[in-house]
């Protein structure tokens, strides 16, 4: 596999999507002599991980080996079609905090809106759901530290201005009845 390109078409990771049993058997793996790896049917390697919360707090998986590096999960998160490879990559994104701050604030500074396919997948992200300071804090001043929380709190703030939210017919019934009663 090339570092630069990714197979978005390819499974990455391995994981329930609930609370289920997440024993390498059930994915069709089998653990490789004296490693901590494991090898599907195909040949690819797998890593056991700490991968997406189901709401019941995060669960253990799987994920293909070589892991991908930045750029690879920010292309699956993006373009990956594959349930598993959103949460996967936007469970690792989060090792890349200031890397997916300047992606994230180049692809605002350039729309004015987020058509709802790439809000749907950057909610996805931790750092859009949830303002604190993901900034190196250490041998920093509070003056600092506050300027950069800040700066994480403008993001969500702007994601939330510019994201599309899907209409579900709600809003504006919503809108008709406030208009037609006067609320």
């Amino acid at each position: 596999m090339n570092h630069k390109n990714i197979n978005i078409n390819e499974i990455h990771f391995l994981g329930s999507l609930g609370r289920t049993d997440n024993k390498p058997e059930r994915f069709g793996l089998k653990k490789l002599n004296g490693t901590e790896f494991f090898i599907d049917n195909d040949g690819n390697t797998w890593q056991n991980e700490i991968l997406w919360d189901t709401g019941w707090g995060n669960i253990n998986g799987f994920i293909k080996l070589p892991e991908p590096n930045f750029e690879q999960l920010w292309t699956l998160l993006t373009e990956s079609q594959i349930e598993v490879n959103l949460l996967g990559s936007a469970e690792l994104l989060t090792q890349y905090p200031i890397e997916v701050k300047q992606k994230i604030e180049e692809i605002f500074k350039h729309n004015k809106k987020i058509d709802q396919d790439l809000t749907k997948r950057l909610s996805r992200l931790d750092v859009l759901n949830h303002v604190m300071n993901h900034s190196e804090m250490k041998g920093k001043k509070p003056k600092e530290v506050d300027a950069d929380y800040q700066e994480w709190k403008k993001l969500k703030d702007d994601f939330d201005k510019l994201k599309t939210v899907a209409n579900n017919g709600y809003n504006s019934l919503w809108q008709k009845a406030k208009s037609m009663f006067k609320l």
